[in-house]
């Protein structure tokens, strides 16, 4: 007997639907493109619990002939193309004819839509790949199409659903990127009643930007806009406080359409690699119009996926449009964080305050998370790397560092060398008491540098100085201590923000000012989902309308952070139990004071005292190295003054 057999209809469409109906922002994405499609200038997209029960897209575009109502259901029914050369020339965001077959197959579906030439709007019912009704019934021209009770029956999709406002999260960030790949239509998203987010269509990308991402980051991008070999570049790219930890914000249009590429990604990578730091990712939305002939969109169902003819044409545009908007002569020359500009030899450097913090001098004098300044250079060829060849992406000249003149005397001024040295006999004069008997250990030049259990040395070590402005030196004993001051602030933080969860008397600060904090429609959808994390942590936060939430009181550990940032930082992470501590984690790095900034005496001693009461200072939270050891002995046998 054969063991081979046909399937029927519904069970292939639902087999078919796996691939091109994922959840319900997939629904969203499929009907919103075909609204593109039909000339649509104005759509309008409401969901309920997600959009797991209901989904409901209205445009304003040609709609669709009476006779083509019920035939647009049937798999592979599609009017963009007509044959297998028109692959070639594909100009619309569809072309398949597999997403309303593929909705109807796992949902019941409503249409009514009208053209401009019918008198009535043609209404068809649809449900598990069965037409319930056909018939007509008044409406405005253009289309609406509803769906309802997603995955009914496909149980085995259905169950691998997240939570109500995680799917609505996932539907708001799909159509912001509609929104933005399209700013002359006018995009509307509302969940669940509320209005989550609306763009003017105006036809600029800047407006929808203010729409969706707030001031801040409208108030911090640069535009783009770049031609060669008829690639053409178009955005905005972001820069000063337009930088976030991850590449959540970082979009990509081609001829309109949302994709992800390496290719891309690359080039932005290389364009920012000397303004931004390491593990920061900038602001950047740009479209990529490339002749259809030489992209294929034809890749994988869901079409986020493209590959290009010529992937060294596509790097090279992108690559000087961005280099070409964030080095122009007229915009902030950024310069890397990492390379402050040392104090000239004709300026005499300024210390604050009497001998004991004459430290100092050794130190550039740059003005603290400072990332960005204007300087007067030349006028800059067509980009500004061009010098280099594009495997090697030109990086920013900084002026060589000069010695500082100031006299070695100042640095190590005779009352603070005594002190030390006359209090050492008698502070750790315990402990040298003890190693004295195992002798031979102690003598060994290669004891394990990170795992310190004791923290003395963070209180009685003698404090020399901060170099790079990144690292803390102390001397202790017969060892010099290396501490990397944002590593030592973040597991301070997050051990803070860590213990306050659940407490009943959290110490919090009532702000004079309520700060008001713009979210986009993704994040602002994560805030509702889970708002009591942020309340269990000592945060007061109202709902404040259109994707914005109020902050009236902040836990005290939190006082000198950007708020905005450590809020929305958190937003990022999925709202699950195990991401809970990720939540934290990101939340201690955005409060943390950051590495290039300078730190006083007294903030020093601070950090270090509060280094010493933790448990475990021997890492941050995400596991590099707090501190790190060098012992007398390595360094006379750096200066081959001992074997």
């Amino acid at each position: 007997m054969s063991k081979v057999i046909v399937l029927d209809e519904l069970t292939a469409c639902q087999i078919a639907a796996g691939e091109v109906i994922e959840r319900p922002a997939s629904v969203v994405k499929e009907l919103v493109e075909n609204s593109i499609d039909a000339g649509g200038t104005s759509i309008n997209v409401e969901i309920k619990r997600g959009g797991i029960t209901y989904i409901r897209v209205t445009d304003n575009g040609s709609g669709i002939e009476a006779d083509d109502a019920v035939i647009c259901f049937d798999k592979h029914a599609t009017s963009k193309i007509k044959c297998g050369d028109d692959l070639e020339n594909v100009a619309t965001l569809g072309f398949r004819g597999e997403a309303l077959a593929s909705i109807a197959a796992v949902a019941d579906v409503e249409l009514i839509t009208r053209t401009q030439l019918d008198e009535n709007a043609t209404y068809v019912h649809i449900k598990g790949s069965d037409v319930q009704e056909i018939g007509s019934r008044g409406g405005a021209k253009g289309t609406t199409i509803t769906v309802s009770d997603l995955f009914y029956n496909t149980p085995a999709r259905f169950k691998f659903l997240k939570k109500d406002q995680t799917e609505a999260s996932y539907c708001a960030d799909v159509l912001q990127k509609m929104a933005l790949a399209h700013p002359e239509i006018s995009f509307r998203l509302v969940s669940s009643g509320q209005e989550i987010f609306r763009t003017p269509g105006d036809g600029s990308m800047k407006s929808a930007i203010y729409c969706i991402f707030g001031k801040v980051i409208a108030d911090n991008i640069l535009p783009v806009s770049y031609e060669m070999s008829g690639y053409k570049v178009e955005g905005f790219a972001g820069v000063k406080d337009a930088v976030s930890g991850n590449r959540a914000r970082q979009i990509f249009f081609v001829n309109g359409r949302y994709i992800k590429s390496k290719v891309i990604t690359t080039a932005v990578d290389e364009a920012y690699k000397t303004v931004v730091m390491k593990n920061k990712f900038p602001f950047i939305i740009i479209n990529i119009t490339v002749p259809v002939k030489m992209v294929d969109v034809n890749v994988h169902p869901t079409k986020i996926e493209v590959r290009f003819s010529n992937e060294s044409d596509v790097f090279k545009a992108v690559y000087r449009g961005i280099s070409n908007a964030i080095y122009y002569k007229d915009a902030p020359v950024p310069v890397p964080v990492s390379t402050p500009k040392p104090v000239p030899l004709s300026q005499p450097v300024k210390t604050a305050g009497p001998v004991t913090d004459n430290w100092k001098m050794l130190f550039p004098q740059t003005k603290a998370n400072e990332s960005y300044v204007r300087e007067e250079a030349a006028p800059l060829p067509e980009f500004a790397p061009a010098p280099a060849p594009m495997s090697d992406p030109a990086t920013i000249s900084t002026p060589a560092p000069t010695k500082d003149p100031a006299p070695t005397k100042e640095y190590a001024p005779a009352p603070e060398a005594s002190q030390p040295e006359a209090s050492q006999p008698e502070a750790p004069q315990p402990e040298t008491s003890q190693p004295e008997a195992p002798q031979p250990e102690t003598s060994q030049p290669e004891a394990p540098a990170l795992l310190i259990k004791d923290y003395n040395h963070f209180t009685d070590g003698i404090v020399i100085g901060q170099v790079f402005n990144t690292y803390i030196i102390l001397q202790y004993e017969d060892k010099i201590i290396l501490i990397d001051q944002h590593a030592a602030h973040e597991r301070i933080k997050y051990e803070e923000l860590k213990s306050s969860i659940g407490s009943s008397d959290i110490p919090t600060i009532t702000m004079l000012v309520p700060q008001a904090i713009n979210l986009t429609g993704a994040e602002y959808a994560a805030y509702c989902e889970n708002p009591g994390f942020f309340t269990d942590m000592g945060f007061e936060i109202d709902e404040f309308g259109a994707n914005t939430i109020l902050v009236r009181s902040v836990p005290m550990t939190l006082e000198q952070a950007d708020l905005e940032s450590v809020i929305t930082e958190a937003l990022t992470v999925k709202n699950t139990v195990q991401d809970s501590d990720e939540k934290i984690f990101r939340m201690a790095c955005k409060a943390a004071i950051k590495a290039n900034k300078i730190l006083s005496q007294e903030e020093i001693q601070a950090l270090l005292r509060q280094l010493a009461k933790l448990d475990s200072p021997n890492t941050c939270p995400h596991g590099r190295p707090i501190s790190v050891e060098i012992t007398q002995h390595e360094l006379e046998r750096k200066f081959k003054r001992c074997l």
